[in-house]
């Protein structure tokens, strides 16, 4: 953009376009493109290797989603704590924070389910893994449905790494950061009707109008939109800085501000997290940019081993044209040659190319190497033969132990998003709305003092228990045993199996307790005639 177009801008759209010349700079949209095009197998580009076949071993997209899923397998639950309830200062009060606490951790449960945030934090994981930031962003949507009288809620979306932009681009600590900016696109209709139901002029809103700013959009699709004046689209911002420690939005297109106001948040309402930290760097790395030159290797030397046995796998023959004019593989035809002397003279076989016998365990060695340093072994893939899975158990577990940095950062992300919640409910919730929860596997709603809780200072903490690949298979060899020795029931041994092992488990348990107790009668009857 030219310093004359830039400058007519507003501040909020001056530095969004400052923080797009970053991203330039740093080349991260190519990047992001490149990493993408790799992971979903689309690894030869336009005219590269020309003659050669075109075969993908897309080991990328393998150790990816393993890193990903070794990351996600955890069972995470959050639970709060208030830091100002050791200074309460009435009984009332404490009792007040302990309860709201207790609440908040139990409908925290359920608006992770309701809102399933696995399946997005799976999403947030790989799209992490893919450009080297995981960006989760909360929103009060007024239209979202209420049970109750107050209409509106809390909803929860992924922003694309390319769309976000701090005033700090060299700390990723996202609340420490005068403003942040997150962008993205939609239609101008759906733009004007948002615009217009905020109350602003039919003049500004003229202003909202279709543009073609693909190049700032995270892969390959994103330039391609419908057409038509009802799908056309433009980009849009929407600016969070801080006034009197209170979070202040604005959204805006770039010569049309939609709305903007104040809220009562103390936190801005989004998390974020690198896959591999850089040093004096917002943006992290990814673990693909590293793995892309190995994927081309591999790539091409299988390449050219399939052209090298398509070339000379089958012999052929070489014949003196002018003894022989025409050559027939014909089962059984004669073949006519001119002039005297011995034919054989004449036709010659070329017998079929050998390969160096190394290329292909080189191959393989950097295959095997590459999931190694990665962490993806075989052990950890699953493809090795479970003959001792204690042994395999241990190299499953040392497998694990490089992705700690990013599973630490997974679990505060989750705790961020829970402080999130928690700071919205206190601003955008009454006290009379009711908190739907989960407690011991029920559904029940409850009441918050939230004008109590909007002075403290809420926490949330994540408790992780870790899941291995083989404990289902290890607790119930180990039920197996007890129940083989005597040390168990039945009943007990199917209460305990692992989960998914077996399916309508209650109907199993009345048929194993029916049998139990029909025994038991019968002994106790002849217990009592002798």
């Amino acid at each position: 953009m030219k310093n004359s177009e830039k400058n007519n801008l507003n501040k909020a759209w001056q530095q969004y376009e400052s923080g797009k010349e970053y991203k330039r700079r740093i080349s991260l949209y190519e990047t992001v493109r490149t990493n993408e095009r790799f992971y979903r197998g689309e690894q030869w580009q336009y005219g590269e290797g020309k003659d050669l076949p075109k075969p993908v071993f897309n080991i990328v997209y393998r150790i990816i989603n393993y890193l990903v899923c070794s990351v996600a397998s955890a069972n995470i639950s959050l639970r709060f704590t208030d830091e100002n309830l050791p200074f309460a200062k009435t009984g009332e009060d404490a009792e007040h924070i302990r309860k709201g606490v207790e609440v908040l951790t139990e409908n925290t449960a359920y608006r992770w389910k309701k809102n399933g945030m696995d399946r997005k934090m799976l999403q947030m994981l790989t799209d992490a893994a893919i450009t080297g930031d995981g960006v989760i962003y909360c929103y009060w949507d007024s239209s979202l449905p209420s049970p109750q009288r107050f209409e509106g809620d809390i909803a929860t979306e992924l922003i694309d790494s390319v769309n976000i932009f701090p005033s700090d681009v060299n700390t990723p600590d996202i609340q420490s950061q005068d403003y942040i900016i997150l962008a993205g696109r939609a239609s101008v209709g759906k733009l004007r009707e948002e615009a217009r139901n905020a109350g602003v002029s039919e003049d500004e809103i003229a202003k909202i109008v279709p543009d073609e700013d693909y190049a700032s959009q995270s892969g390959d699709m994103a330039k391609y939109e419908l057409d038509g004046e009802d799908e056309a689209k433009t980009t849009y911002i929407v600016k969070f800085w801080r006034e009197d420690g209170k979070v202040v939005f604005e959204k805006s297109t770039k010569a049309c501000v939609i709305r903007r106001g104040k809220t009562d948040c103390r936190l801005y309402p989004i998390a974020h997290l690198n896959w591999t930290p850089v040093k004096n760097s917002f943006h992290g790395a990814s673990p693909i940019s590293s793995l892309i030159p190995n994927q081309k290797f591999i790539n091409r030397a299988y390449a050219m081993v399939m052209k090298h046995m398509t070339d000379t796998a089958f012999s052929k023959v070489v014949y003196d044209k002018s003894k022989i004019p025409e050559w027939s593989n014909e089962v059984g035809e004669a073949i006519a040659a001119f002039g005297g002397g011995n034919v054989a003279d004449s036709v010659s076989v070329v017998g079929v190319g050998e390969m160096q016998s190394g290329y292909m365990e080189l191959i393989d060695g950097a295959v095997s190497l590459t999931k190694e340093l990665t962490g993806a072994t075989d052990s950890a893939l699953g493809t090795l033969e479970a003959n001792n899975t204690s042994a395999i158990l241990a190299l499953q577990e040392t497998s694990r132990i490089p992705l700690e940095q990013i599973r630490s950062a997974y679990y505060r992300m989750v705790e961020d998003i829970a402080n999130i919640w928690a700071d919205m409910m206190c601003a955008y919730y009454p006290s009379e709305r009711l908190l739907p929860c989960y407690s011991k596997g029920e559904l029940k709603a409850e009441k918050v003092e939230f004008s109590v809780l909007k002075k403290d200072i809420l926490c949330a903490e994540a408790e992780v228990a870790e899941l291995s690949r083989f404990s289902a298979s290890s607790v119930q060899n180990m039920l197996d045993k007890l129940l083989d020795g005597g040390y168990i029931s039945p009943s007990d041994y199917v209460k305990r199996l692992p989960f998914g092992s077996i399916i309508d488990r209650e109907s199993l348990l009345e048929e194993i307790n029916k049998k139990t107790g029909t025994s038991s009668e019968l002994n106790k009857e002849s217990e009592d005639l002798i």
